[in-house]
């Protein structure tokens, strides 16, 4: 149970925030008593007088003594002047001139009393109406009159300067202090939740061999480590679902390369084309097939490699289409175009769509365009066809699996509806995109654009 405590983050969070309450209350201790004791005295000793007035009257004498004022500032931290008919003396010549003094009516907060006390003092100073106070440098003055005469006494003594009021600039600076050292312990806990959020964004990606640091043993820790093992089982998973997916492959091609094995010894025939023809469809099919689910899975490693686009166009062009030179219209850029992709993957996208735009051009239309552009941190390949369009229904289901605009799949037109989303898949695994525009009666135009590759450093 403590165990468990002492690893929660809430628990953690809690022992911050009380650990600063205890600095807090601590540290404002210690202020209190090296700035506010000095002071408070000082406020005792004033009051002292207030409340004891008549004593002080008495002990002084009428008319006031000197010797027995002066004996009183001996054995009280106060300075005293008496001034009046016949007499204007001080402890201290110091002492600041009374019209200098700003003196009001006594505060009776200022003594620290309880209410009970308050309203008997209150009585008590309107019934003599001896007392005034006041404020003058940072000392307290307390003025009491009788029989002319006008006696200040002046808490701490004049010779003394009391310390600059630091109560304000100590309690900002300490609260200061204490919030830093909470932003720091807090930064310090939640400092996972950056390596955890950087993380899920890596294996998210398809980096599944990327783990997150687990240095610590708490609430995140338990997190980050579960973020681990769920990345080795997702890998783990994809890695068997290749597995299979090879198994399904060699399964199927082996029987069809048994056909078509057979299929050579019989005599050249229409039927034999045929059966070569449809043969060759599946294999198609079959592959196109595996390539999709491999895209699909969202996690596919790209092989990427420093490929020159426009050799790689050129080859596709005279090793695929070699019988439909004169309908195709390759434009290339003057300058090698050399970018880090993957080449069988991309040379499958230009051939899909390349194959899709001759399939739907009538033999007297314009040739197919095909054009590679280099742009500031991507490259364009856009591919034209001036066949009969794609109606705006269709355009936006095109690049779905298995979706033809002709319902009817002749053999005519031929296509298994996979081209176009392998074309969209492939180029997005690239962090790029797929965009066809089409209108009836004015042909297609599929644009492909592939930004530049930035390797991402592993921390």
């Amino acid at each position: 149970m403590i165990k468990e405590i002492s690893r929660s983050l809430s628990a953690r969070l809690l022992g911050i925030f009380i650990l600063t309450a205890i600095v807090y209350a601590v540290v404002g201790r210690f202020v209190y008593l090296l700035v506010l004791d000095q002071d408070f005295l000082r406020q005792v000793v004033g009051a002292h007088i207030s409340l004891h007035a008549d004593y002080v009257l008495d002990d002084i004498g009428s008319p006031p003594s000197i010797e027995r004022a002066a004996a009183i500032t001996q054995r009280v931290p106060v300075d005293i002047r008496i001034s009046g008919p016949d007499i204007d003396w001080t402890s201290d010549p110091a002492f600041p001139q009374l019209d200098q003094i700003p003196f009001g009516p006594l505060p009776i907060d200022f003594l620290g009393l309880d209410k009970k006390s308050q309203r008997n003092l209150e009585t008590w100073a309107r019934k003599l109406k001896l007392l005034r106070y006041g404020a003058y440098r940072r000392h307290t003055y307390i003025e009491l009159v009788r029989d002319g005469y006008r006696i200040v006494v002046a808490s701490p003594r004049i010779a003394e300067t009391p310390r600059a009021d630091l109560t304000q600039p100590a309690i900002v600076l300490i609260s200061i202090f204490v919030l830093v050292g909470c932003y720091f312990a807090v930064r310090w806990l939640v400092r996972p939740i950056k390596w955890i959020q950087k993380g899920t964004a890596r294996i998210g990606q398809g980096d599944l061999d990327y783990r997150i640091r687990t240095t610590r043993r708490d609430d995140l820790g338990d997190l980050a480590a579960d973020i681990n093992h769920m990345a080795d089982d997702v890998k783990d998973m994809l890695e068997a679902k290749r597995q299979l997916l090879l198994a399904i492959s060699h399964e199927l091609r082996s029987p069809l390369t048994r056909a078509k094995v057979a299929l050579e010894f019989l005599d050249d025939c229409q039927v034999k084309h045929d059966l070569l023809g449809d043969l060759r469809e599946m294999e198609h099919l079959i592959a196109d097939l595996l390539e999709s689910e491999r895209m699909n899975a969202g996690h596919t490693t790209l092989r990427r490699s420093a490929v020159e686009l426009g050799g790689m166009l050129q080859t596709l062009i005279h090793s695929e289409f070699q019988d439909h030179f004169e309908q195709i219209n390759l434009n290339l850029p003057s300058e090698p175009v050399v970018r880090e992709v993957d080449e069988v993957r991309v040379r499958l996208v230009a051939k899909n769509l390349i194959e899709n735009a001759l399939r739907y051009t009538p033999p007297d239309a314009a040739p197919v365009e095909v054009a590679l552009e280099a742009k500031p941190g991507m490259v364009v390949l856009r591919i034209r066809d001036h066949g009969p369009g794609i109606s705006r229904e269709h355009l936006a289901r095109v690049t779905e699996p298995f979706y033809r605009a002709d319902p009817a799949r002749s053999r005519s037109t031929g296509g298994l509806g996979l081209g176009l989303y392998l074309a969209k898949r492939i180029a997005e695994a690239h962090r790029g995109s797929l965009v066809i525009e089409s209108e009836l009666g004015q042909g297609t135009l599929c644009t492909v654009t592939i930004p530049d590759f930035v390797a991402t450093a592993v921390a």
